[in-house]
Parts: structure tokens; C-alpha cells; sequence
């Protein structure tokens, strides 16, 4: 499937319905793609809807990779949504991305 129509689709299925099945795979995902703000966006979304311990972690796993990924980009290609999901992980415990994007 086509990267764009993914993101459409997951990010509207993110919105409608917290607690993603899969919602650590579709982290891991989005976490391929540093330099599109809807990855930062959907995975900003997932943590703060994600409460199943085991899952939960993994997908804040993926998201700070996804943040320091995105972070590490020359000025004019860092997307936006990197203070979303920035907050997201700090929300979520991880005080350490505080110091991130």
C-alpha cells in the first residue's frame, strides 16, 4: 500500500479508535519515516492512547527512535509535529526526550 494512503488511513483509524490493535507494529512503521510530520503525528497519537503495559513500551520505544531520527535532520527537512510527540513521550515518562527535537 502507498506510503500516503497508509498514514491516511491508520491516522484516522488512530482518531477514531484508541487502543490500536498493533499499535506497537504500526510504531514501528511510522518510525521508518523521520521526515514526514504525519509519522510524528500518528506516533504522538499512539503513545498517548496507548495503556497496555507490554505494548505501551514498545511503542514508546519506536517513537523516541522516531523523535531522535526526526530531531537529527538538517533544519529545512525537520517536519513538523516534532513538539507533539516530543510532549507525548514526556507525558508518557520518558523525561529523557525533553532534551530531543
Amino acid at each position: 500500500m502507498e506510503q500516503d494512503v497508509w498514514f491516511e488511513l491508520v491516522s484516522a483509524s488512530a482518531a477514531h479508535s484508541p487502543g490500536l490493535t498493533d499499535a506497537d507494529l504500526v510504531a514501528e512503521r511510522a518510525a521508518a519515516h523521520p521526515g514526514r510530520t504525519e509519522a510524528l503525528l500518528l506516533a504522538a497519537a499512539l503513545v498517548a492512547q496507548e495503556h497496555d503495559s507490554g505494548r505501551s513500551a514498545a511503542v514508546r520505544l519506536h517513537a523516541r527512535a522516531l523523535l531522535d531520527a526526526a530531531a537529527a535532520l538538517p533544519g529545512d527537512r525537520s517536519p513538523d509535529g516534532l513538539p507533539e510527540l516530543r510532549e507525548a513521550l514526556i507525558n508518557a515518562g520518558d523525561v529523557g526526550a525533553a532534551a530531543r527535537g
